[in-house]
Parts: C-alpha cells; structure tokens; sequence
C-alpha cells in the first residue's frame, strides 16, 4: 500500500487527459451560464431567471431512475461520447436561439446529458487510478474544476461583451467537444462485466447503495441539510452584501471569488486525507466550518469579516463535498457506482431547487443577517449530530469487531 500511496495520479495518460479537459468543460459551463443569465434577464425579469435555474436544475433530479442504470449497464465510452455529443448539439442550439422557451428547452437536453456524463465519468475514474488513488484523484479534481469554474465566470462577462452571447455558447460547445474527443482517447473501459449478477433498479439500486453503508446512511443527509442552508443563504447573499453592508458589486464580487478560492483550497486539503476516517472527519470539519463561516457572515459589520467568513464558507464547502465525494465512490461497489453516483447528484439537486424556495421565505421572515445567522446555527447543531451518529457507528463496528 505503501508504494501504491506514492504514485502520483499524474503518471496515468488517461488522468492526464480526462481531469484537464473535464477542468475545461466545467470552465465552458460557468461561461454558458454567465450567458445565458445575461441573455435572459434582459427583457425577461426575475421569473425568468428563475426558469432557467430550475431547467439546470430539474433535468438531474428527474434521470435520477435513467442515468445510473445507462452508465452502469454500457460501455463506458459509448456512454461518454453520445452523451457529450448531445451536450455539443444543445449547445450549439442554444448559439442560435433567442427566445425563453427553445433556451429552457435545450438547457433542460444539455443537463440530460449531463446527467448521464457526470456519473459516468465519477465511476469511470477509479478503473483508471485503482481504489486506493480514488480520494486524491477526486480533491485534485475538484480543486481543477474551481479553478476552471472561477476563471470561466470571469471569462463569461468578457467573451459576452466580446462576441455577445452566441459567441460565448460556442465556446461552451467547443468544451463539450473537447470531452467528447477526450472519451474516444481514454483507453480505460468500464463495462458491465458478462454474466455477472447486474442488480436491479435505478434510483432503487442507488439509495440501496448509499443508506446499507454505516457511515454513508449519516453523511449523506448530513450533505443534504448543508446543500439546502448554503443554498437558501444564496439566495439572500447579494441583499447583505450590496444593502445592509453597502459594499456594491465589487463586495459581491470579492466575497464570490473569495469562496471560490476557498472552495478550491478544501478541495485540494480533501485529496491529502488517506482513509475512510480522515475523509468522515473531514466531512464533520467541513459542516462544521459552514455553520461558523455563516454565523460570521450574518454578523459581519465590514468587509474584512465579510472576507474571512466567504473563505470559511468555501473551504468547508470544498472540504464537505470532495471527501464525501470520495466516500461515495469508494464505499460501493463498482457494479452500482453509477447509480450511487447519479442517485447522489441528483438528490442534492432536488435539495437545490427546494433551497430556493427556503432562501425567499426565509430573507422575507428573518432578512438577510437572522437567515445566516440562523442558518449557520442550524449547521453546527447539525455537524454536532452528525459527528456523534459517526462516532457511535465507529464505536458499534469495533465492538462487533472485537468480539
């Protein structure tokens, strides 16, 4: 084990070619988003905005019962190719159109084939780097792809003011292509093994997966309480941010770029964690910094304070989702990963969309401070829950052990 943990993951050809373009497709994204907000917003107003968030968002939660049961009953790179050619085509269609309801369309076909790429490329990773390599390939990963996201962001607004948004949007198909060409290169093959016991079910099959494992049945909706706070405080961000602090959008700026980095920071701190324990202690920290960076920030009272909490909050957030992330991957079976890995996506998407409905009633009830504050307060309550259901879980399987 000793000599497998020195490898670096980089000395793989197919690492080299599949986190780099991943990294770049995740880049086109923030960029296509960017534009497609710019482009909907304008002449549209807030409900439409809102429609476009929910067609990223409903799309995953629905292939929920498909995705998993597709990735891991084909070919690996039939799966990739197909599924990233239909993201080109979306994307190319979306170049071209320009009213509300082809743009929510299409958005909706290029996060099925999302849904599909996403888990098939999570499960595809681990037969290239072998399970002892799968958590510091994932935090590399994640760090790679808040790089890209955050320099795609900044990208966005310049490629649209550039070239307008078709010019923007193609780029974004020119990303997808690129992962496209990448599946056909990867020489790492995942297929479903030939007379093998396949296990039924989709979604079924996934959440089976996730809520027979101790550990897993705690941190998983330990994930989905901190997707639905760190959404919902989202929501009422740039009110405390641009109104009660007054700092405008440069503040709401900063504070992004400042949890972006963050984020890419936990991200990377999650690939240096070795065992199934330090990544579940690392998930607890990362609740547990979530819940303290909000507090601050509800407290804030200038934009130094505003600064350290964004970090936290990104740190912990980078932290919590790659070492659960790796958790996931590497306490299932590869025969299901796939739909572990779509059941997963998806249920965290359908905490989003719920999420955005939480952060509007709770910024109209609590206003923007007492929705941190009190959201915060509610992620330490829960990080404190959750780390000692772990620890009492640890405790039962070394008594079982002993005896």
């Amino acid at each position: 084990m000793k000599q497998t943990l020195q490898v670096s993951i980089w000395s793989y050809r197919d690492i080299r070619l599949v986190l780099p373009a991943r990294a770049v497709s995740y880049a086109g994204d923030a960029i296509a988003m960017i534009a497609l907000t710019l482009r909907v917003s304008d002449g549209h107003g807030p409900a439409a905005v809102t429609a476009l968030l929910l067609a990223f968002a409903v799309p995953t939660v629905a292939m929920i019962p498909f995705a998993g049961r597709i990735v891991d009953g084909f070919d690996s790179r039939t799966v990739l190719v197909w599924s990233g050619l239909l993201q080109v085509i979306a994307g190319v269609g979306l170049a071209f159109v320009h009213n509300l309801v082809p743009t929510l369309l299409l958005v909706c076909v290029l996060q099925i084939g999302q849904a599909v790429s996403g888990p098939a490329w999570g499960a595809l990773i681990p037969r290239i780097v072998g399970e002892e390599l799968i958590g510091r390939t994932t935090g590399a990963s994640q760090a790679l792809i808040g790089v890209a996201t955050l320099a795609g962001s900044a990208a966005g607004g310049l490629l649209v003011g550039w070239s307008g948004s078709r010019g923007a949007l193609l780029v974004d198909s020119a990303t997808f292509m690129v992962l496209v060409v990448v599946a056909a290169l990867v020489r790492t093959r995942r297929r479903p093994e030939p007379g093998a016991d396949v296990e039924k079910g989709g979604v079924s099959a996934g959440l089976r997966a996730i809520f027979g494992d101790g550990v897993l049945r705690i941190l998983v909706p330990g994930l989905w309480v901190f997707v639905l706070v760190g959404e919902a405080v989202n929501v009422v961000e740039v009110f405390l941010i641009t109104g009660e602090l007054g700092l405008g959008p440069s503040g709401y700026g900063a504070a992004g770029a400042a949890t972006g980095a963050g984020a890419i920071l936990g991200a990377w701190y999650s690939g240096r964690l070795r065992s199934d324990q330090s990544r579940t202690r690392g998930v607890v920290a990362g609740m547990a910094a979530i819940g303290a960076a909000c507090v601050v920030i509800g407290l804030a009272g200038n934009f130094a304070v505003l600064l350290v909490g964004s970090t936290a909050i990104g740190v912990g957030s980078g932290l919590l989702n790659s070492a659960t992330s790796a958790l996931v991957v590497t306490r299932s079976s590869d025969s299901v990963r796939g739909r572990v890995i779509a059941a997963l996506n998806g249920t965290a998407r359908s905490c989003s969309i719920f999420a955005m409905l939480l952060g509007g009633l709770a910024g109209t009830l609590l206003g923007p401070r007492g929705t941190f504050v009190t959201g915060g307060v509610a992620c330490a309550i829960a990080a404190v829950a959750v780390g000692a259901l772990v620890a009492r879980t640890k405790d039962s399987e070394q008594e079982v052990v002993s005896h």
